[in-house]
């Protein structure tokens, strides 16, 4: 697969394997400055899509929307979410919990927005430490 898969409105980058997203196996040698508890996520970069500017006959997308980032926090497949303000290309970040790139694409497919065309979604495998106590309240 090559560095750069499109996903109809949803595209990743820096795709490194199927079946890689798992836990970094230890290594013989520690650094001391590198996190022990590192976990494999998915990083969702909103970004304006096709229909951005395009409100009329989408008045109930904002409060899909919001029902929809609720929903998947609740079941942790978005750990968390969060709007980008510098009025740039980029609107907001997630970053998503899942087993391997179909099943991230699969969670930013039902986005209300991304299947709207108002967003387009950029998925980017990555590592952070553990975010097993990150908690999004309602």
């Amino acid at each position: 697969m090559n560095s750069e898969q499109s996903f109809g409105q949803c595209r990743q980058t820096g795709y490194f394997g199927a079946g890689d997203n798992q836990e970094m196996p230890p290594t013989k040698s520690r650094t001391p400055d590198v996190p022990r508890n590192l976990k494999p996520y998915f990083l969702c970069l909103l970004k304006k899509g096709p229909h951005w500017n395009v409100i009329t006959g989408h008045e109930e997308l904002m409060p899909q929307y919001l029902a929809y980032l609720r929903r998947e926090m609740e079941s942790r497949r978005i750990v968390f979410a969060g709007p980008v303000t510098d009025e740039g290309e980029t609107i907001a970040v997630a970053v998503l919990e899942a087993p391997d790139l179909e099943a991230a694409t699969a969670i930013v497919s039902e986005n209300p927005g991304v299947k709207s065309g108002h967003f387009a979604a950029e998925l980017h495998p990555c590592y952070l430490p553990a975010l097993d106590g990150v908690q999004v309240e309602y």
